[in-house]
């Protein structure tokens, strides 16, 4: 098998992969995945004020998101940022992919 052909698996493998995230309330979120939202974000057109409306969140929020540094560890402030499964669906609904995507090194955004 060639290496093309390999990663022509590996991609129709990482399209076809589920994950039931469903019994999972919140995720740890990091600066990985703001920058994968960010990214996502951007390359669907969204501002964070149009994704906000269209999640049903705060733009600020968005903000915090995609720029956890800016709101942890600052007095009165949270040590680490969680963001809830339904969210995080919403999130993904909007930009047209799975929520796997944003928290693990997996793509299955079109």
């Amino acid at each position: 098998m060639s290496i093309g052909e390999r990663d022509k698996n590996k991609i129709e493998l990482q399209m076809k992969l589920k994950i039931d995230v469903s019994p999972i309330a919140t995720f740890k979120w990091n600066e990985e995945n703001a920058q994968k939202l960010r990214e996502l974000r951007e390359k669907s057109g969204y501002s964070r004020k149009k994704l906000s409306e269209e999640v049903g969140v705060s733009t600020t929020y968005i903000h915090q998101l995609e720029a956890p540094h800016l709101f942890v560890n600052k007095p009165g402030k949270p040590k680490e940022i969680t963001v809830s499964t339904e969210i995080l669906q919403k999130l993904c609904t909007a930009l047209g992919g799975e929520v796997v995507s944003l928290i693990w090194d997996i793509e299955c955004f079109a």
